[in-house]
């Protein structure tokens, strides 16, 4: 007997599997069933993190009572979700979480409801306030609406409903392309409207009624969401009709049927002559819930994380005793990983309604088992992962038990009767001068308080390779706990994009040769930042770099010198050559009077954590990526000839001539043919852009390009003091540095007026003059005194030159 029970059960299990794959249309099991409204009721539940899935004893619930049905839906939705974000490799799974976050919109420029997509129960819309129509009926009687209808139309009911026009169907190569875009396309929308809208109305009234054709644009203005219609007759530029659009989040006056996101619309009129004629109309938003008052949460930083990370929450009671929640995630991060992490975790918490003690019994450091994701992020993210569900869960806390003043200072105003120190933000990078730089300020008694600004592209770039910002920060961290001071992380990243790299771009297409350090300098560091801390009043800022400053006093103006630093080798005044006297009154370098070797010792002698760190190679913003990568990445490959400048003969192929700069000699050889490398070394010596032309030649040191090497120009010179030097005036001798380094070249300027351009004659001639790179001045070898861009202009005499034979053959 013993031994038929024991077969019988092993027919049964062996036929378990045929069994479950009949359970269900498809032959999908019924946990991963959906349907139209969304993730149906689950019956069972599956084992997460595993290859292949397979449901047990186990994991089947219990009891049928809603928490466990509630939990059973979380559980799968992080399965579901895992499912469509891990890829075969975590490059891929990176990708893919880039494009999420690329796509991801903030909550100020969400007007559609792609969050409630899943359930079309739950439909987002927005409804007029009708008690806070401003002006509406005096513009539309101006615009030849009766008053009765004008005033009709004011108390009419408008809702909007808004759909994203997205580009669902682009294939990978193009949503590759897109993620790497500076600019990339802005998602737009379509919007139904019932009731009379106010925008319509007045279009029809100018245009429609008067038999003039128009055209209508929608774009991003910043946060605001522009729609302007215009006459499409040539010239004509009135009439004009614009909306603007902006969400606005007013916490404290929420309503039962929505938030406390309201959407303000301002309507105007431009007509030629005419004064501008504005009204603003105010919705709210609407989600026709069936349960008690919708809860919304203040937007709150994530702690813990190096990105700018902010999540606010709205939570849809869907029953009447509130009890199950559809819970909507909104938020903002200003790193592509980031935004796709909170489109990961929206899309799991969007998938169904939940308890709110579903949400609270997960432990937050599970969430990337949940999701597949912890062996793909590094140690960093899977922390600032679990960082989001916590604030997650406090929030759903905080929203349950009511309000709370949970409003912080940024920093604590300490009054102890002690006279106040001198306030200093000091820049922290990570490395070793900026670290002794800030230890030197607290010796001298400053109070300091540390900032790690976050610039670079490590989210664009983490497909090239790897970026070393957890590394940076948690040194940071570690040297700031050393020193007793605080550390607050600041992004620029934003800024970065629009100030430095869209000009390294845009300079590199050009074929010249951009200097993104120097606009780091002077847009970000010492522009930007400033921006950033305006209300905190410092008395100083401070930064590690090798250069000193000197007070002056020259016929009763005040202004600052810049000086290099003794050290040749380590002095950075070429970098800082484009500052204001307005940016440099306030700025410290506690470290510019030290030789390298001096800071070294500091750091010794302080015991700092990171005395024994390297320091950093390459472009501030790039990491551990090459520059080729990353013109690579952005620019792709445009191939054209190489070809001699003596002969015009066609001796090997480029790939893009922004991989060559002038007087390149190392790496040109691999892209040139067999026989002409033989004939090495070569150099570039100028580019022709029109042509895609690279040109070169293995006779460089000859005197044939002693004027070429010697002979420039310059544009856009500007000098720190504000003004040029009566010497430079008169055309005299100036020393002056082509690129970063210990080499001073002397020679002549001879400014051509006011323009801002000049011609230089070098003493000697240079390894190569390469447009776009910056000239950088000093008198007597000490003070910089200004900077200048080196210009095409003597390419074009060297290409129209009888030195190059005319290239027929392109």
């Amino acid at each position: 007997m013993r031994f038929i029970f024991l077969l019988q059960w092993h027919i049964i299990m062996m036929s378990l599997p045929l069994v479950l794959g009949l359970m269900s249309s498809k032959y999908v099991p019924q946990t991963l069933r959906q349907s139209e409204n969304g993730l149906e009721r689950r019956k069972s539940t599956f084992l997460l993190n595993t290859p292949t899935p397979t449901p047990t004893s186990s994991s089947m619930p219990t009891d049928d009572s809603d928490s466990s049905l509630h939990h059973d839906d979380l559980k799968t939705a992080f399965w579901i979700e895992s499912k469509s974000v891990v890829k075969d490799t975590p490059k891929n799974t990176n990708m893919e979480l880039a494009l999420r976050g690329r796509k991801y919109s903030p909550f100020r420029r969400r007007f559609d409801s792609e969050i409630c997509d899943k359930d079309p129960s739950l439909k987002t819309l927005f409804r007029r306030d009708n008690l806070l129509n401003a002006n509406l009926v005096e513009l539309l009687v101006k615009c030849g609406v009766t008053e009765e209808e004008a005033l009709q139309q004011n108390m009419s009911v408008v809702e909007h409903s808004y759909t994203r026009r997205s580009n669902d169907d682009a294939s990978m190569e193009e949503k590759e392309t897109a993620l790497n875009e500076i600019d990339p396309n802005d998602e737009l929308f379509d919007v139904d409207i019932s009731g009379a809208d106010t925008f319509n109305t007045i279009v029809s009234q100018i245009f429609t009624e008067t038999e003039n054709d128009f055209q209508r644009h929608d774009q991003w203005d910043g946060d605001a969401y522009i729609s302007e219609v215009y006459p499409t007759s040539e010239g004509a530029s009135y009439p004009k009709v614009r909306m603007e659009k902006t969400l606005i989040s007013e916490k404290g006056d929420t309503h039962n049927e929505g938030d406390d996101l309201i959407m303000s619309v301002k309507t105007s009129i431009f007509q030629d002559s005419v004064d501008v004629i504005t009204t603003e109309e105010i919705y709210r938003r609407d989600y026709n819930n069936v349960g008690g008052k919708v809860l919304s949460s203040s937007l709150q930083r994530v702690p813990g994380c190096i990105a700018n990370v902010n999540i606010r929450l709205v939570m849809v009671p869907m029953v009447e005793d509130n009890s199950s929640y559809k819970i909507l995630l909104d938020g903002e991060a200003d790193a592509l990983l980031s935004a796709g992490l909170l489109s990961t975790l929206r899309n799991v918490l969007s998938s169904s309604e939940f308890d709110a003690s579903t949400i609270l019994s997960v432990d937050p450091n599970d969430i990337a088992s949940e999701l597949n994701l912890k062996s793909v992020l590094s140690s960093g993210r899977n922390d600032g992962l679990a960082s989001m569900w916590t604030v997650i869960q406090n929030q759903i806390k905080g929203m349950l038990s009511g309000p709370t003043n949970q409003e912080t200072s940024s920093a604590e105003v300490k009054d102890d009767g002690a006279p106040s120190k001198p306030t200093v933000a000091m820049l922290l990078s990570g490395g070793v001068d900026s670290s002794v730089a800030l230890n030197l300020l607290v010796n001298q008694g400053y109070d300091v308080t540390a900032f790690y600004l976050k610039i670079w592209l490590e989210d664009e770039l983490s497909h090239l390779g790897q970026c070393p910002w957890e590394d940076d920060y948690a040194v940071c961290t570690q040297v700031c706990e050393h020193a007793g001071v605080p550390l607050e992380a600041i992004s620029l990243q934003r800024e970065y994009k629009e100030r430095v790299i869209s000009y390294t771009i845009d300079e590199a297409r050009k074929g010249r040769t951009p200097n993104p350090d120097i606009f780091c300098n002077s847009r970000i560091k010492f522009g930007c930042f400033y921006d950033a801390i305006d209300n905190r009043n410092f008395d100083y800022v401070a930064t590690g770099h090798y250069a000193q400053l000197l007070d002056s006093n020259d016929s009763g103006i005040s202004r600052k010198r810049l000086l290099r630093a003794p050290d040749p080798v380590k002095d950075q005044s070429y970098f800082l050559a484009a500052l204001k006297q307005e940016q440099l009154h306030r700025v410290l370098f506690p470290i510019g009077h030290l030789e390298k070797k001096m800071v070294r010792e500091l750091a010794e002698e302080f015991d700092l954590p990171n005395k024994n760190r390297p320091d950093s190679q390459g472009l501030c913003f790039l990491g551990k990526v090459r520059f080729d990568e990353f013109l690579a990445a952005y620019l792709g490959n445009d191939p054209g000839d190489i070809v001699d400048a003596e002969t015009g003969d066609i001796i090997g192929r480029h790939n893009g001539i922004w991989y060559h700069t002038v007087g390149q000699r190392k790496g040109i050889g691999k892209v040139l043919q067999p026989k002409a490398t033989a004939k090495g070394p070569w150099y570039v010596v100028a580019k022709d852009t029109s042509k895609r032309l690279i040109i070169a030649s293995n006779q460089y040191d000859e005197d044939v390009f002693e004027s070429t090497r010697r002979i420039f120009y310059v544009e856009e010179v500007k000098w720190i003091s504000g003004s040029a030097p009566k010497h430079v005036e008169e055309g005299t001798q100036i020393n002056m540095k082509i690129r970063h380094g210990p080499k001073i070249a002397t020679g002549s300027l001879h400014m051509e007026g006011d323009s801002g351009m000049g011609k230089i004659e070098l003493d000697q001639k240079d390894g190569g003059l390469a447009p776009g790179q910056f000239v950088v001045f000093y008198d007597d070898m000490v003070e910089c005194l200004g900077s200048g861009v080196i210009s095409e202009r003597h390419w074009m005499d060297f290409l129209s030159s009888d030195i190059l034979k005319t290239h027929e053959t392109v």
